[in-house]
Order: structure tokens, then C-alpha cells, then sequence
């Protein structure tokens, strides 16, 4: 098989085979593009990133870097395991979605009717699923509940009060992620890492993600203190402080996996094959655009005017789907451009200063180079 039909075969395969073989160990890249390597070396040699993988639904696939910061040295693999951080919340969207799919969750009614214990419930709650979904229910980024004690960690959640009315502005809270987290958990009666085995990662072939701590895998990435607060963690531990307290995975993110696992996430996303109509029209449709944010269920959108987007720097299309992360990572899906892509890495330089380097490699990529 040529380079290029392997290339077709990848592109036009059904979502539980062909690009399921991405995921293996066995296949190579079918494609490389001199612009994108050198990009990507050049982005972990001037000290952004210590390692990098990147793949995307065109056949790209590159690792560059350490995976450990301190001897022994270890290069970044195509299997390496990364701290996703928020880029983890799209799997909390997904399982949403599909939950609305089977017609289990209404995502325009307020959230407090699968969270009952929460304080708006006794006062005509207004503030929906999608709204804690596109960060535009009025809640505000503090974290009250940032406690290693886990009865205050969620009675604290459940008197986290919204500082501006619904549907004024919109303000990135991970609150509103634990909270669509809890509501997964209530509807399937599983922890999220079992809801997504069984929902989302399994019907993928996604054999190398989970939410728990990983133990035991030689085959993880390491983070510089500065990515965490806290003391040191060890290698699998999470980086996220709410995730690292918790007694279980929460629907924030910081959840574990591997640039061939994520893509085949994104490209079925692309592909829309393996889940119902409903799964995939919600998580594309815009759902909250207000002063230059513009958001579908559980993603980033480009806004006709922003100020502050690093989508104004790509060629992205008004039709994709993006999610950034704390660590370094970002993920992006187009059906314009027929494009999915992911760059995961475990960034030394600050997120402001690796931001626009990950959607510049994740553009590279969809313009072949």
C-alpha cells in the first residue's frame, strides 16, 4: 500500500476500523511535511515545549522531545501519555451529548434538576445544561471547593452562586464542567472514567485514555512545577488542583491520553459514523456568542470579532470546533477545511506564550504544510 492510499484509506475508514488502526502500534506516519517537522522542532528546541506529539486526520504524526524533565532523559512517543487538562472537558461535553442523543438529558432545562442538592434549586433556577456548557450561565472561575476534604469540596459546589445573570457575558469556569460532570454521573450511575470507556472511548477504539491517576505506565509525560500548584507531583499524577483533591474523576477534565487516541475522538467527529445525528449537531452548533466569544456545547468557536481569540491568527473556518488545555494541548475539528487535528505536549513556557505555536501547528497541519 502507497503512502496516498494508505492516506484515502485512513480518511475514508469507518470509526471502529481504519482510523482505529491509527491507534496501533504498528503504523507509521503516511505523510510528512518539512513546514510542520521543522515547526515542531524548533517550538520544543527554544525551550516552549520539552516534548510534542502531533497527529491529524491527513496522516500527520510527529513526536519531538522528552516526555521526563529530569534523568533518565525519555523521548516523547507516539504513545505517550498526556495530561489533556481542559482539553479533557470535550470528552464531559461528548458524554452530554450522547446523553442527550437517547433523549436522557434535556440540555435546555436548568441544571439543578439532575442536581437537586445545589443552592438555586430552591430559588426557580434559570441557569441550563447548555448554558454551564457554553460558560455563560452568570458563574464566575473561583474555586471555593479547592479542598483535599471531600464533603466540603462539594458542599461548597452545590453554595457556588452565579455572579452575573444568565446569558450576560460568558466566563471560562471549570465549575461549570464538574457540575455537567456530576450530572453524567447521575444519569449513567457510573464514575465518569466507566461512563467513558463504555459511552465514548471503547465505540472510538480509544484504548490508550483514561481519567485516573496513571500508575504503573512507563509511558507518561512529565510537568514542570510551574503547570500545578502545590507540592511536586509524580508523573501520572494529575496537574489540575480540583482533579489532583478529588476523590474521583471530575467532568473539568485532566483525564490521560495520546495524540492517536484524541485524533480518533476528532476525526470521528469529522466523520460523524459512529454516534446518532443528535450527538454531533449539538456539539457543532453555536450556541452563545456575545463581545467576541463565541461557543458551541462544550467548545471554542471562531467569533467574527475577537479581540482575544487565537483563532483570529489560523485560517480556521466559522464551522470548527476547538478546545485548548492548561498543559500545552489543543484539539480542533473543521468540517470546512475536512480536517482533525490534535497537538499535545507538556509545555515549559507559559500558556499565553505557547498558545499561538499550538494553533499555528494545528493550522500547518490543515493546510497540508
Amino acid at each position: 500500500m502507497t503512502r496516498m492510499q494508505r492516506r484515502e484509506f485512513l480518511r475514508s475508514a469507518g470509526c471502529a476500523s481504519g482510523m482505529a488502526a491509527f491507534g496501533g502500534c504498528c503504523l507509521m506516519a503516511v505523510r510528512e511535511s518539512a513546514a510542520v517537522s521543522a515547526a515542531v522542532g524548533r517550538y520544543v528546541s527554544d525551550g516552549l515545549y520539552a516534548g510534542l506529539a502531533c497527529a491529524s486526520n491527513a496522516g500527520d504524526l510527529y513526536v519531538e522531545g522528552m516526555r521526563t524533565l529530569d534523568a533518565p532523559r525519555l523521548p516523547v512517543t507516539r504513545d505517550t501519555l498526556f495530561d489533556l487538562a481542559s482539553v479533557g472537558k470535550t470528552h464531559t461535553a461528548a458524554l452530554c451529548a450522547l446523553l442527550y442523543a437517547e433523549g436522557r438529558l434535556d440540555v435546555d432545562a436548568p441544571f439543578t434538576e439532575y442536581i437537586p442538592e445545589h443552592v438555586l434549586a430552591k430559588e426557580n433556577c434559570r441557569v441550563t445544561v447548555r448554558d454551564l456548557a457554553t460558560h455563560s450561565g452568570g458563574f464566575d472561575n473561583s474555586k471555593p471547593y479547592m479542598t483535599a476534604d471531600s464533603e466540603k469540596m462539594f458542599a461548597e459546589l452545590f453554595r457556588k452562586r452565579p455572579v452575573w445573570p444568565r446569558g450576560e457575558r460568558f466566563c471560562y469556569a471549570c465549575s461549570n464542567f464538574v457540575y455537567l460532570g456530576l450530572i453524567v454521573e447521575r444519569l449513567t450511575g457510573q464514575n465518569l472514567d466507566a461512563a467513558a470507556k463504555k459511552m465514548l472511548w471503547e465505540p472510538l477504539g480509544m484504548k490508550r485514555t483514561t481519567w485516573n491517576t496513571v500508575v504503573g505506565d512507563p509511558d507518561v509525560a512529565e510537568y514542570p512545577q510551574s503547570t500545578y500548584s502545590g507540592p511536586k507531583r509524580r508523573i501520572g499524577e494529575h496537574n489540575d488542583v480540583c482533579a489532583h483533591l478529588a476523590p474521583r474523576p471530575m467532568g473539568n477534565g485532566a483525564n490521560f491520553s495520546t495524540a492517536p487516541d484524541m485524533l480518533l475522538f476528532a476525526a470521528d467527529l469529522l466523520r460523524r459514523e459512529c454516534f446518532p445525528k443528535a450527538y454531533y449537531e449539538l456539539l457543532f452548533a453555536p450556541s452563545f456568542e456575545k463581545d467576541g466569544h463565541r461557543r458551541s456545547f462544550g467548545w471554542d468557536m471562531a467569533a467574527k470579532r475577537s479581540t482575544f481569540s487565537d483563532w483570529t491568527r489560523t485560517a480556521f473556518s466559522a464551522q470548527a470546533i476547538c478546545h485548548s488545555g492548561w498543559t500545552g494541548g489543543v484539539i480542533a475539528v473543521d468540517p470546512a477545511r475536512g480536517f482533525a487535528g490534535v497537538v499535545l505536549g507538556n509545555r515549559l513556557a507559559g500558556k499565553e506564550r505557547t498558545m499561538g505555536p499550538r494553533m499555528h501547528l494545528l493550522d500547518l497541519m490543515a493546510t497540508n504544510g
